[in-house]
């Protein structure tokens, strides 16, 4: 098929860029330095240096100097040794990813030095070649931090944003813009959207970010701009570092723990003190004659067989009435009230608890200890929905295994395996509360009396990686990875009950074959959803085989000059079909609703080359990197009438197409730091980045009797320009100060441009999506992308760290930063492919971005008590091996617009702002030590005083009443009928009350 798939051309320009450049995942770092006589201070030559328990090592040569490459991120003992001289040890010595870690040893004569000398190394007090922002997290600090998954832990940077619906930004970036990396794996998320949708995303994609915390060896999150080997992405890197397999078998089981309860503000959704429960719930309402909804109640419920009795016997026909009033009355409660097995879906989410388990042990198999070596960790857990939904509780599943084997001296090799698995809903899973379950409410009706009619997603990824690693010399070495992932992403449709099958729905009282309330004005149609509907809302099959390699060579050519360059290849082998609104949708049959289906087999090819140097004064990343890809997808060769193969649409269209085109894209990256002695580093940093639109936008075709949406493989890559500033100082012995003044200028952002089009789709919703053509005909419209989106962000960060953890530990980031978003062109591209600019003109707006947040405060602290610190109570040290940590978050509240009926004002946008955001998250950890068994105690309390962020407000009605009056959608105001007050009154703060974790673990 991949032979079928890339034209000749395609293979040229490949072929090209090759000759232009040569991917590495760098994932490991280097340890160099030069070993001295301890009298003299000569430097020594033929010094054995080795990492202990490890193959690593080097010898020193002319000028004392040696080179360890390839180190995986870490804390190392470094042994020192040579004929005649005592043995030096360094222990703790730390290996950050893609960091130099710098050592001197000092060696004396034998006759001086009986015993070999142990000391503990010294953390550098300044990141000598750090050329841009970044941030490296080992695993202690992630073990003892008040989050549940690595996903917290990015927040711990001021310059990460999370949305609504989970996904993560970067420095006023969108979404989708990290590339976040196993073991140099690319976590990939084929499908983003809604199943039939056009530009609207799911809740939570970011959830392959959680990898169980307890197989991570270190994190390191880069905000700034990055070296040329990182690609596809504008914004960030995030690489994670899993554990290898030590010489001893070690181990780790860990269960948390949290009570169910309710976990939005407000009172329970089905509280009988809601508006429907005093109007519907008491019998007596039902019963009394003076109620003025009584005759349009027994119309609704069909008094046929009574009227018969109502002048003939008053006495049995109010009777009748009474009875079947009173039947009325008990369904409706029956079909409100909560149970496990109500036929609507209705439960007490209340009742769910939160669970989640963990584990990872690794070590030898067989007698070689760095022979063979594995390490296996998996992550289960349940967490229910803050509001009720048809799955309850969304499962997470993630489970790695790292094996890795040294089979033969200079070659390693590694294999990867994950199964990663998550089931939730397609409007759930975020910690905000409006993708929390029960969407869009406000503005449209509950429905939290039809849970069932949003449907549950099932999406599912297996990985495997083969890493074969070549050490050709001291100084060079060859990296080759392949690798398969392969994702599912499924959401199967299910029959209802509902009144619109009579099978389901109750007539009268003495129908017995249904369940729910025949149709009445009880289902209070204006504030809630009525069960009508007979399936779920949507249908989803989605299957992507991805396939990828890599080829890499490093060679530290001078002392001065660490030289990468590699190339990346990727393979896509995709299959959707997906609906909305119907289940039985699809392209070629007459059926309302949205309908979505494709196959395409995409491609990336990328590489770079890059010199790393390392000068006494300088420390220069200096790289070019060449993308290119191809979405190997059908173009229509007359946008304005493409062919629609359904039975209803406006007409036929013209079936021509043609391949999709191959973009390329080059991009030079410097970043230069300049460490002025031991306390001070300036840095420059100036690079091109860029990343491919996301698979829906070059893809995704819709209909709904016409094509209401055609995606656009053509797109051009989106670009950022970045520059940065920065400068680290020592502000004492263990503080340091890091301060950077950025720009991100982003061009060429995919943005959605309505086409004029014969054949698009009759479902008109707004008046000027048709007009009447030359001909007098109905001339339509559909929904497309173009690059016409534009952006910039300018911003300061300020962070204040620890340089070295002894007892104390702290970490405090500040931004301050203005995002600013626009679009050109026309509302309109019309049949022509000219922008319409007689009833639609052109446009080249930018104001203050939707998603801009001008403050962010992040702030980390950490106090470690070790073994036999702490204070003592009757001889015992209750607080020994604990670890008490903080965290603390103050931001911006996003804008909104907003105009006082007095001010004569146009053109206005994002001139407010939601109030100020705060947070405080508390844990504490204890490890109890018996024999060769470790106990682990932890207590996690998430939002500690219970702070409340106010949900953004829908409308300007709404809006006003907040802005003049303090009203939000929990309060009444002035009209305690509104909508937004009976149904929606929980959404008032998006954020979760305080929540409290318990954990215990063991460990050997």
């Amino acid at each position: 098929m991949l032979s079928k798939v890339i034209s000749k051309l395609d293979v040229a320009l490949i072929i090209c860029i090759l000759f232009i450049s040569a991917q590495i995942f760098a994932q490991s770092g280097k340890i160099s330095g030069f070993v001295y006589d301890y009298t003299t201070k000569e430097p020594l030559i033929g010094v054995n240096v080795f990492i202990e328990g490890s193959n690593l090592g080097a010898a020193t040569d002319l000028d004392g100097r040696f080179l360890i490459l390839n180190v995986m991120p870490g804390k190392y003992n470094v042994l020192a040794s040579m004929l005649s001289y005592g043995k030096v040890i360094q222990k703790e010595v730390r290996v950050n990813i893609d960091r130099t870690t710098e050592l001197k040893f000092f060696l004396k004569d034998e006759s001086l030095q009986i015993e070999q000398v142990v000391i503990t190394a010294e953390k550098r007090a300044i990141v000598k070649d750090r050329t841009s922002s970044s941030t490296n997290i080992d695993a202690e600090q992630i073990s003892a931090s008040p989050v549940e998954g690595l996903s917290g832990v990015l927040e711990f940077s001021a310059g990460i944003q999370k949305d609504e619906k989970g996904a993560f930004s970067v420095r006023g970036s969108g979404a989708n813009e990290v590339s976040f990396q196993i073991n140099g794996v690319e976590q990939i998320n084929s499908n983003t959207s809604v199943p039939g949708s056009f530009g609207t995303q799911k809740a939570n994609n970011a959830w392959k970010y959680d990898v169980n915390p307890i197989g991570v060896q270190q994190l390191e999150l880069i905000t700034g701009g990055f070296s040329a080997e990182y690609g596809n992405a504008q914004a960030g890197v995030v690489k994670v570092v899993l554990k290898e397999g030590t010489p001893k078998l070690t181990g780790e089981f860990r269960v948390e723990y949290r009570s169910s309860g309710q976990y939005h503000y407000g009172e329970y959704l089905y509280d009988k003190n809601n508006y429907e429960w005093k109007k519907w719930g008491s019998l007596e309402n039902w019963l009394d004659p003076n109620n003025p909804d009584r005759e349009t109640i027994l119309t609704s419920l069909g008094t046929s067989e009574i009227d018969q009795y109502k002048d003939s016997n008053p006495e049995l026909y109010q009777q009748k009435i009474n009875e079947l009033l009173t039947w009325g009355h008990d369904v409706w409660v029956d079909n409100h009230e909560p149970r496990d097995d109500h036929p609507l879906g209705i439960y007490d989410y209340r009742k769910e608890s939160y669970t989640r388990y963990l584990f990872g042990f690794g070590g030898p198999l067989g007698k070689d200890p760095n022979l063979l070596k594995f390490y296996f960790s998996g992550e289960y857990k349940k967490s229910p929905t803050r509001l009720p939904t048809p799955e309850r509780n969304q499962i997470l599943q993630n489970y790695i295994l790292n094996v890795t084997y040294n089979p033969i001296i200079n070659n390693k090799f590694k294999l990867m395996a994950s199964y990663q698995q998550y089931i939730g809903g397609i409007w759930s899973g975020s910690s905000d509360i409006r993708w929390s379950g029960l969407p869009f409410t406000p503005p449209a009706a509950s429905k939290k009396y039809v849970i069932d009619f949003d449907p549950v997603r099932k999406e599912q990824t297996i990985a495997q990686s083969l890493n074969w690693v070549h050490t050709i010399n001291n100084q060079s070495f060859f990296e080759l990875n392949l690798s398969h992932q392969e994702e599912k992403y499924e959401l199967p449709f299910k029959y209802l009950p509902g009144y619109n099958l009579e099978a389901d729905r109750l007539d009268g009282i003495n129908d017995s074959a249904g369940t729910i309330l025949k149709p009445g004005i009880w289902w209070e149609s204006n504030y809630y959803f009525a069960p009508q509907s007979f399936s779920t809302n949507s249908y989803q099959d989605q299957r992507t085989s991805n396939f990828n390699v890599k080829i890499d060579y490093v060679n530290q050519i001078l002392s001065t000059n660490l030289l990468k360059m590699g190339m990346s290849f990727s393979y896509w082998d995709m299959f959707n079909n997906g609906v909305n609104s119907s289940f039985q949708a699809n392209s070629f049959v007459a059926r309302n609703g949205f309908a979505e289906y494709y196959k395409a087999y995409p491609w990336n090819f990328s590489a770079y080359f890059q010199d790393k140097m390392e000068y006494e004064g300088m420390v220069a990343n200096i790289g070019l990197r060449a993308e290119a890809f191809n979405f190997q997808a059908q173009v229509p060769i007359d946008p304005a009438n493409y062919l629609y193969t359904g039975t209803d649409g406006p007409k036929t269209g013209d079936p021509s197409t043609e391949n999709s085109k191959t973009r390329i894209i080059l991009m030079p990256r410097v970043g230069i730091s300049f460490p002025i002695g031991e306390n001070t580093a300036f840095r420059f940093q100036y690079g091109h980045f860029s990343s491919m639109p996301i698979f829906s936008q070059a893809l995704s075709n819709r209909t709904s009797r016409g094509w209401s949406g055609i995606a656009n493989p053509n797109l051009d890559p989106k670009t950022t320009i970045n520059y940065e500033f920065g400068i680290q100082q020592v502000l004492s012995e263990n503080n340091r100060l890091d301060v950077s003044l950025y720009y991100n200028d982003r061009t060429n952002q995919v943005g959605s441009q309505k086409m004029r089009s014969y054949n698009g789709s009759q479902l008109v919703s707004n008046p000027s999506d048709s007009k009447i053509g030359e001909g007098n005909e109905t001339i339509y419209s559909y929904n497309s992308y173009l690059n016409n989106s534009f952006g910039a962000t300018i911003g300061l960060e300020l962070v204040i760290e620890s340089i070295r953890t002894s007892n104390w530990m702290y970490r405090l980031s500040y931004s301050i930063s203005q995002t600013t978003s626009g679009k050109f062109g026309a509302e309109y591209m019309d049949l022509d492919g000219t922008f319409e600019y007689t009833s639609n003109p052109l446009y080249a707006d930018e104001s203050i971005a939707s998603w801009d947040k001008t403050h962010n405060l992040r702030g980390l602290l950490q106090y470690f008590l070790r073994e036999d610190e702490g204070i003592q109570i009757l001889g015992f040290k209750p607080f020994e091996n604990c670890v008490f940590s903080l965290t603390y978050t103050a931001q911006s509240g996003i804008p909104f617009t907003y105009t006082t009926e007095f001010q004569e004002v146009k053109d206005v946008s994002n001139n407010r702002r939601y109030p100020l955001e705060t947070n405080v998250d508390f844990s504490f950890t204890k490890d109890i030590q018996i024999n060769h068994i470790r106990l682990l105690l932890g207590l996690r309390v998430m939002n500690l005083f219970d702070n409340k962020w106010l949900t953004p407000i829908y409308n300007n009605e709404n809006i006003g009443n907040w802005v003049e009056n303090g009203i939000t959608y929990a309060d009444p105001g002035n009209d305690p009928l509104r909508p937004e007050y009976i149904t929606a009154y929980y959404t008032a703060y998006r954020n979760i009350p305080r929540q409290v974790f318990f954990t215990l673990g063991i460990g050997f």
